[in-house]
């Protein structure tokens, strides 16, 4: 979860410099895809591997596949080269994260709600810092934390967890086996009866479709004889 409205009203400094955030009235929530999808992000335009960054789109199924990955890598190195090079107090991580929503918004990206939240707490937060410092920079504050998130989420450790609840699933599915077994077996003897001698029904299941199949056909002639009658109405008149 994280706090999705930290203006300064909501933001308290204590004596030992700790910032204290309140009123969590609007928070926003990262599953675990998005924080994968996330880091990847980061990651690649950290070491500036924008093809993978436009895989990543692809692969949680953000971007639609009728799109070319291609040019959807193009378009992202449109925003990602001409910040390198640059001071870092001059980059807006905010403005960052809003032109990649931009060029997300042309190759049919589906609106987030939790990272449109997202990208309004870090316009905000950026605003808020740069307001008390205006040389203030974003990336070099936020690297031990955003470092730290990356290797959490992508690093041996969340592999680890990958590899944890894949086994769990595993698991899950060989404890299933005998029952999935039994009525796949079920299953198969049903059909070929049903291909030697035909669907089967017992006596009162019979009875009741014989019954429905009877009113729907009284229900049929009634309906032949009134459209009938007024086509002779309509017949009588127009002479």
């Amino acid at each position: 979860f994280f706090h999705a409205d930290m203006h300064p009203g909501n933001l308290f400094v204590e004596p030992d410099g700790t910032i204290v955030a309140v009123d969590l009235g609007i928070a926003g929530r990262l599953g675990k895809k998005e924080r994968r999808f996330l880091a990847e992000i980061l990651y690649g335009f950290i070491t500036r591997d924008y093809l993978r960054v436009a895989e990543v789109h692809f692969e949680a199924g953000y971007v639609p596949r009728l799109h070319n990955v291609a040019a959807f890598a193009q378009a992202i190195r449109a925003i990602g080269e001409p910040i390198h090079g640059q001071p870092a107090e001059t980059i807006s991580m905010a403005k960052l994260l809003a032109l990649l929503f931009e060029v997300t918004d042309l190759f049919d990206m589906a609106t987030r709600s939790e990272l449109v939240l997202l990208q309004k707490t870090m316009v905000v937060v950026e605003g808020v810092a740069r307001t008390l410092d205006p040389a203030f920079n974003m990336w070099k504050t936020s690297e031990p934390v955003v470092g730290g998130w990356i290797s959490g989420n992508l690093g041996p450790r969340a592999l680890l967890a990958d590899a944890r609840d894949g086994a769990s699933a595993l698991l899950a599915l060989a404890r299933q086996a005998p029952d999935l077994a039994a009525r796949t077996e079920r299953l198969s003897r049903e059909i070929d009866l049903m291909a030697e001698h035909g669907l089967r029904f017992d006596e009162r299941t019979a009875h009741a479709i014989g019954k429905a199949e009877a009113r729907y056909s009284r229900s049929g002639r009634l309906a032949l004889w009134v459209i009938a009658l007024t086509l002779v109405f309509i017949a009588w008149k127009l002479l």
